[in-house]
C-alpha cells in the first residue's frame, strides 16, 4: 500500500509540473530571445579577437 500511494504522489507531482510549464508559443519566444542573445554575444567575442594592425 505504501508503494502503491509513493509511486501515485510521484506520478501527481511529475503530470503537474509538465502541466505548468510554459506554452509552445511562449518557449518559441525564449529559443529566439537566447539565440538573439547568443548572436550578440559571439559578434562582441569575434570583434574582441580581431587584430586591428
Amino acid at each position: 500500500m505504501k508503494k502503491v500511494l509513493i509511486s501515485s504522489i510521484a506520478l501527481l507531482t511529475a503530470i503537474s509540473f509538465v502541466k505548468c510549464g510554459p506554452a509552445a508559443e511562449d518557449r518559441v519566444k525564449m529559443h529566439e530571445n537566447a539565440k538573439r542573445v547568443s548572436d550578440s554575444i559571439a559578434r562582441i567575442i569575434d570583434s574582441a579577437l580581431v587584430i586591428k594592425p
